[in-house]
């Protein structure tokens, strides 16, 4: 035999040694942490609803964590899924690195379908793993090529979405039962009342706490929710307050910055989850001034883990400007509204003896389709003042109807309505 040969022969032997082992590796049977048979009847059937083609052997792991979840994961065919469950065998959540993140894939579809319009596997599907649901509509998405569907129902007074593909087989589920913005299997795992939105009843839901640096179970760690900055540009004081839903929001001032004699800014800010801003004129003020965030409770539906009620799109094409920096609105008497700035203006009135000129700092949003909020504060003698406007608009856009209020050391009072018109600053 040559040596060339003897060392081809062992070279082949080799690379069948390596096929061995590969083949070997890749049929190796899961893990379990627990024999089929210690599993609850309950989840077992549960997965078998959940999961495609269920086989037991898919199960790679079930655990009894110290906080009372059980968590289950199951994986064939290259794809894992998990479960966890509470002690009653109730899903809390569930995930499938198929599609890693869903995050965002439903929210730019607006297409609401009936349940009606189901498939009826998904249907059957969604029956079978909760059957206490009630639901309410559904939207579908194409991604990778296969259909997803995201159910918007109500099990237990709770909003949930589950997300089921067209098989019938359940992605990605999760449920907040105290709507803090944080799940029941996080909150479980950090030690937090899944059924309290506020485990250290400092006033705070835990969701915020946690995302702010607070600490849902220390009343003395209190978030960071208010931020404030100066824009030059404007001179004006940019206050911004991080809210949450089910709560309600207020700036309190203090001229003085003694321990007494706070006193509320303009008007409650109904908290959404989004992030709230006001403006303070700062010429001068701020030397000695301090600002605070009141936070007092709101309407306890809105804590309701469910999204905003949908906006209803309008066919008129009204023109509402995204910005008012350079423009006027005259709101009728001899009053004009005058906008220098991406935040700073001046009122000016007219009279017998010349006009008056008074300066203000604003926000301006557009809350709906033709609508716009306008949100001015001046600094007077007595402190601060706020005048709200509501802005609506014509379907030709620039002019419509407003309805004033006004708000001093937080009392609100009506200050009028009329009409308005928008033009360029000449």
């Amino acid at each position: 035999m040559s040596k060339d040969y003897r060392w081809m022969k062992l070279i082949d032997f080799r690379f069948l040694l390596s096929f061995v082992i590969i083949i070997t590796l890749e049929n190796y049977p899961p893990v379990m942490a627990a024999p089929p048979e210690e599993i609850p009847r309950a989840i077992q059937d549960f997965l078998e609803g959940a999961v495609a083609d269920f086989k037991p052997e898919g199960v790679r792991s079930y655990d009894n964590h110290p906080s009372g979840m059980i968590c289950v994961e199951y994986g064939l065919n290259g794809y894992t899924s998990t479960f966890k469950f509470d002690l009653g065998y109730k899903l809390l959540e569930s995930s499938s690195d198929r599609f890693k993140d869903l995050e965002g894939t439903f929210a730019g579809n607006d297409d609401k379908l009936p349940l009606l319009r189901l498939p009826s596997e998904v249907e059957y599907a969604l029956r079978g793993l909760f059957p206490g649901l009630e639901g309410i509509d559904f939207r579908k998405v194409v991604l990778q090529g296969e259909y997803l569907y995201q159910i918007k129902g109500i099990t237990d007074s709770v909003g949930v979405f589950p997300v089921i593909d067209e098989k019938g087989q359940l992605l990605q589920f999760s449920i907040d039962r105290d709507g803090d913005g944080l799940g029941d299997a996080y909150e479980l795992v950090c030690g937090f009342n899944p059924n309290d939105s506020d485990s250290d009843n400092d006033g705070f839901p835990d969701g915020l706490e946690h995302s702010k640096d607070g600490d849902p179970l220390d009343a003395r760690v209190l978030p960071k929710i208010l931020k404030m900055h100066h824009d030059i540009d404007s001179n004006v004081m940019v206050i911004t307050v991080s809210t949450c839903r089910g709560k309600n929001f207020f700036l309190e001032v203090n001229p003085t910055g003694a321990n007494a004699g706070w006193e509320k800014l303009g008007e409650v800010v109904q908290g959404d989850g989004e992030d709230k801003e006001f403006t303070i004129p700062s010429d001068g003020f701020f030397i000695n001034a301090m600002v605070r965030v009141g936070v007092e409770g709101g309407d306890p539906d809105l804590a309701m883990n469910a999204d905003m009620p949908p906006r209803k799109r309008s066919n008129k094409n009204c023109n509402v400007p995204s910005s008012l920096r350079g423009r006027e609105i005259s709101i009728g008497q001899g009053k004009k509204l005058m906008f220098r700035s991406n935040r700073r203006g001046e009122m000016v009135e007219g009279g017998n003896r010349g006009n008056m000129v008074v300066p203000f700092s604003y926000t301006f949003s557009k809350p709906d389709h033709c609508k716009a909020r306008l949100v001015l504060t001046f600094t007077t003698r007595r402190g601060f003042e706020t005048m709200v406007y509501e802005l609506t608009f014509v379907p030709k856009g620039g002019s419509g109807e407003f309805v004033a209020k006004k708000f001093g050391k937080g009392k609100k009072e009506n200050a009028g309505h009329g009409n308005f018109t928008i033009s360029m600053n000449p």
